[in-house]
């Protein structure tokens, strides 16, 4: 039988996904389940058919008697909406106390040349992942920051490092969250008083004020730890066409589902390893 997370996670993925609208071969639920449990295992789309004709209970949790194609799950998973999926388990789990966000490369490469991933173990940590976006790696972590700011607008603190501490991300926060900002500082940018603009100098403030709070933000490095170390999307492989924000989506509700099923178990949440070597 599998773990006692796997069909608990299934059973989550029921409750997110609406039924489909018209009747297909395999539904959206279906498909989110298989590429989930691919997510997990670490398996290719076209290592699946091996993978689950080997676990003949992951098909029995799937509702599946036959396994689609490569091409149907590469063409089905681009018609999820993974973020409004993702939205969806943050409603139901998260507390909106604190958030924080950060940014990590990921780093394309052909099949040939790519490194070889590495392994950890004892990865601890604590959050879900609430929203995210892809761009180039030459666009600066702030320029991004608006979209992630709107997607924790209601949550009471949002955490982030020296990278966003500018005026303009102030005041963006201020007027547009129901939030508390703790950003450090970066005094490389100058802290003179009397050139400070109102809302940075109010950030500033605050900063020095939940100075202990500060520190729960490098559980967001410890989430990236997992998603490029134990899920592999340090290296995602190069190919034509590759969608690389649904690659890292299907990630990150993989992780967001094993982090909600290690709460309802009443485990240690941070204990992920224990699920995708099950």
């Amino acid at each position: 039988m599998p773990d006692k997370h796997i069909p608990l996670i299934m059973d989550i993925i029921d409750n997110i996904v609406s039924p489909d609208s018209r009747r297909r071969k395999y539904s959206d639920k279906q498909i989110l389940k298989i590429l989930v449990l691919l997510q997990i295992f670490n398996i290719s789309y076209r290592s699946s058919g091996i993978f689950l004709r080997n676990h003949i209970e992951y098909m029995e949790l799937i509702g599946i008697k036959d396994i689609p194609s490569f091409q149907t799950l590469s063409r089905r998973s681009r018609s999820l909406d993974i973020h409004a999926i993702n939205m969806i388990i943050q409603s139901k789990y998260s507390v909106n106390e604190i958030a924080a966000f950060d940014s990590f490369m990921v780093h394309t490469c052909k099949h040939s040349t790519a490194e070889r991933r590495r392994k950890y173990r004892n990865y601890k940590d604590p959050l879900l992942i609430n929203e995210w976006i892809i761009t180039k790696g030459n666009v600066h972590d702030s320029s991004a920051s608006h979209e992630m700011i709107d997607s924790v607008r209601n949550y009471r603190y949002i955490l982030a490092d020296f990278a966003y501490d500018t005026s303009e991300i102030y005041d963006y926060i201020f007027e547009n969250a129901h939030s508390l900002p703790v950003i450090d500082t970066n005094k490389r940018r100058g802290i003179i008083n009397d050139r400070l603009t109102v809302n940075r100098r109010i950030g500033i403030e605050l900063r020095k004020e939940y100075s202990s709070m500060y520190s729960m933000r490098w559980e967001i490095e410890r989430t990236f730890s997992i998603l490029e170390g134990i899920m592999g999307s340090e290296n995602i492989w190069y190919v034509s066409n590759r969608d690389y924000d649904m690659a890292i989506g299907l990630r990150v509700i993989a992780y967001n589902l094993m982090v909600v099923s290690n709460i309802e178990y009443g485990d240690n949440r941070r204990e992920i390893m224990k699920i995708v070597s099950c």
